[in-house]
């Protein structure tokens, strides 16, 4: 796990901060391929953090939603999509829609994952199109830019 403009190390420590520590209402950005691990993450921060606002059921935050959790100065949880997380205007301008919306801290979250191992006539289709979505991901790393705080989650690999 690695750490990027903060001393904060783990998943656990950045949401024990937004609960505890950083200016509210945070908006909470989760970057990464589509997969199981980045529902993992995603699960951690609806554990670890009460009242959170997330995604509609069609992966978007409305305005609405937004407005009315700044008001009652809740945290958001905007997660991106696989192919908008690998696209650094599109990260920018969700930075900078929380921020024009009230948002007082944006802290972004990369579920980082290791493409999966590609065996010619072997594979699944799920396996390739993930393994696309994990290259486009690393040609456009998510960055601290525009952040308050952003840290990195590896996946752990057994063995």
């Amino acid at each position: 796990m690695k750490c990027i403009q903060s001393r904060v190390c783990t998943l656990e420590e950045i949401l024990k901060m937004i609960r505890e520590d950083l200016p509210q209402p945070v908006g909470i950005v989760l970057f990464g391929a589509d997969g199981d691990f980045k529902k993992e993450v995603y699960a951690k921060c609806i554990e670890g953090i009460p009242n959170l606002v997330t995604n509609n059921e069609d992966g978007s935050l409305s305005l609405r939603i937004v407005s009315r959790a700044v008001g009652a100065r809740q945290s958001i949880l905007e997660v991106m999509e696989g192919y908008a997380s690998a696209n650094h205007n599109m990260r920018h301008q969700t930075v900078l829609t929380l921020r024009n919306l009230g948002i007082k801290t944006v802290v972004g979250i990369y579920a980082k994952v290791e493409k999966e191992p590609i065996r010619p006539l072997m594979s699944s289709l799920e396996k390739v199109e993930f393994d696309k979505r994990v290259a486009a991901i690393e040609q456009s790393n998510p960055t601290a830019d525009g952040l308050d705080y952003f840290i990195v989650v590896e996946e752990e690999k057994e063995g």
